[in-house]
């Protein structure tokens, strides 16, 4: 009984927040016009626009950016067969117009509330319902371009009727509801947290920046900073634990409870080495692994400190703590190119002379599966990540880390990227990137190679590596390259991985083939050679495939047409007005 009573007090709290409850007391499926009695129903009402589900990744299994890969697994957008068919799409535009006429609903019922609510309660909870719904109009135009707009309940008729609205209209709208949550909503809360004062800037900054208004970005996000609450959690490593619930770097997180069943939804087995009772198929690209600078503040084509043997060898500290680190990491460790680290307990080596590697939690060797020599499904490209994977990802593989939606770090970046677009490059600029960049470095026996260049064009250059190292397994890759207008470049080309380890079929057998014969025999693992990065800062693995020192894995492909979802097929086909659907589509 005392146990049931703790599991109802928390459900209590936990809904309080998100809302992950049937036990509405006014139900919000659908538009209701039953008057809300009780602060409680206004409040369950919002949290509805909490709900997870609601708030759409820019993600999926096989991944849709150049950072993740799936074995030779693609995605439709990287495959570039995304078209009005496509059940994901429909489903994202279902689930962003659900949001939005549940909250217009929520929004009316405050609006029209007769005495229920307190004066404070009133401006509070409305700057809520404009967060919401910003926010999902903002996802809208940033994916799908031109979309049918309204701001109150339409009848079944009026839906069959309406047409799309410019994107640059609909922006004006974005603004002026965030405008309404930002002059409405506290800066902080003493008890649950909702959405805030912050977390509204930050979000119209994100917007602005995503439809390339970056006067509106840069100062949107200097009114977050200037709030003066959010700083960089002192440890990048620790931010993304579990453990980590109320740091003073989130400025928007969706909370979750195993308890409750509110985890990760992503398939979380796939990330986790075999070794530890994981797949080990879902991980980075080699294209990310080759995208971190090193110490020096160098690409790795351009650095002499770069050693393709030892690739997370001096390199930017959330190198190794974004990628499960393997060799020598720095000069004098006594570590060789064949050598593994201590991951969760149990040594990580996807070398494939590693046949046993030591279990640092018994001092016993056990098989290594995660060597290709070992497991034919062990990582194809010999990477998995480490970036806030921990002990509570394993057994029942249901971790259950704050889901951040926004970060101070995200808001400093945002800020200074703004700035250069303008080319309005100042101290502040550089303050900005250079406090993520100390963060990064801090405990790490290195100093941040301080950027300090004004040039508009190396600012930029560094702005947008400075992103994906720092975001890496974040999901906010694919907007930047959307939003940079290179994903046909970055997502174009190959999927890299390691050559076969042995001439036949069964791996098992002490190999020879083109992994020993052409890598491991002459002294070369991990890479044979140096990749080259271009201006973009996307490396080419061509020459080592060439070599037979690598193999490509799966082709990548995205159309230009793909910049923009298309509006799905089911709704042009209840309101021809949609059409013509986006172009290519």
């Amino acid at each position: 009984m005392k146990k049931n009573k703790y599991i109802v007090a928390i459900s209590v709290v936990l809904f309080s927040i998100v809302s992950c409850t049937e036990l509405d007391l006014v139900p919000l499926d659908t538009p209701t016009t039953s008057p809300f009695v009780s602060t409680q129903q206004f409040r369950e009402g919002l949290n509805e626009g909490y709900r997870h589900v609601f708030w759409i990744e820019d993600d999926s299994d096989n991944g849709i950016d150049d950072d993740k890969q799936v074995r030779t697994s693609l995605d439709r957008i990287k495959a570039g067969t995304l078209t009005a068919e496509d059940g994901t799409v429909a489903n994202n535009w279902s689930v962003a117009y659900k949001a939005i006429s549940r909250i217009l609903s929520v929004k009316k019922q405050i609006e029209n509330q007769n005495g229920v609510l307190s004066d404070n309660e009133i401006n509070t909870f409305l700057g809520e319902a404009n967060f919401l719904i910003a926010s999902n109009w903002a996802y809208l135009i940033t994916h799908f371009g031109d979309v049918p707009f309204y701001e109150s309940q339409l009848s079944v008729e009026e839906t069959f009727e309406m047409s799309r609205t410019d994107k640059a209209t609909i922006l004006q709208k974005v603004y002026a509801y965030y405008d309404i949550a930002i002059s409405n909503l506290p800066v902080s809360y003493s008890g649950y947290q909702y959405a805030t004062k912050g977390a509204a800037l930050a979000m119209k900054a994100r917007t602005a920046l995503y439809m390339g208004d970056f006067e509106t970005a840069a100062q949107a996000a200097k009114d977050c900073m200037d709030l003066g609450v959010y700083e960089l959690h002192p440890d990048f490593s620790e931010l993304f634990s579990a453990t980590t619930r109320n740091s003073k770097e989130h400025v928007f997180t969706l909370p979750r409870n195993e308890e409750l069943n509110i985890v990760r939804g992503d398939r979380i087995r796939w990330y986790m080495p075999r070794n530890h009772g994981g797949w080990g198929g879902q991980g980075p690209t080699w294209a990310l692994l080759a995208s971190f600078e090193c110490i020096d503040g160098l690409p790795i084509d351009e650095s002499p400190l770069f050693d393709p043997q030892n690739p997370f060898k001096n390199r930017d500290p959330r190198c190794a703590k974004t990628i499960i680190p393997f060799g020598s990491l720095e000069e004098g460790d006594g570590l060789l190119p064949r050598d593994g680290s201590n991951f969760l307990g149990i040594e990580f080596n996807p070398h494939p002379e590693k046949k046993e590697v030591m279990n640092f939690n018994t001092g016993e060797l056990t098989r290594n599966n995660d060597s290709r020599s070992i497991g034919a499904f062990a990582p194809f490209n010999g990477l998995l990540w480490n970036k806030g994977v921990e002990e509570t990802w394993k057994n029942p593989f249901r971790p259950d880390p704050n889901r951040m939606i926004m970060r101070y770090a995200d808001v400093l970046l945002m800020y200074a990227e703004a700035k250069i677009e303008l080319n309005q490059i100042d101290a502040s600029v550089l303050n900005a990137m250079n406090q993520v960049r100390d963060r990064a470095y801090a405990n790490s026996g290195h100093s941040n190679p301080t950027i300090t260049t004004t040039n508009q064009a190396e600012l930029r250059y560094k702005i947008r590596n400075e992103r994906r190292a720092e975001f890496a397994f974040e999901k906010l890759r694919y907007m930047d390259l959307i939003r940079w207008r290179i994903a046909e470049k970055a997502i174009t080309g190959f999927h890299y991985g390691l050559a076969d380890v042995a001439a036949n079929a069964d791996v098992n057998i002490a190999p020879t083939g083109p992994l020993m014969d052409n890598v491991v025999t002459p002294g070369l693992w991990f890479w044979g050679l140096t990749p080259e990065l271009d201006e973009d800062g996307i490396a080419d693995f061509n020459p080592l495939v060439a070599a037979g020192m690598a193999k490509v894995l799966a082709e990548t492909n995205f159309p230009e047409r793909q910049y923009l979802y298309p509006i799905p097929i089911e709704e042009t086909l209840l309101s021809p007005n949609l059409l013509p659907n986006n172009p290519g589509y």
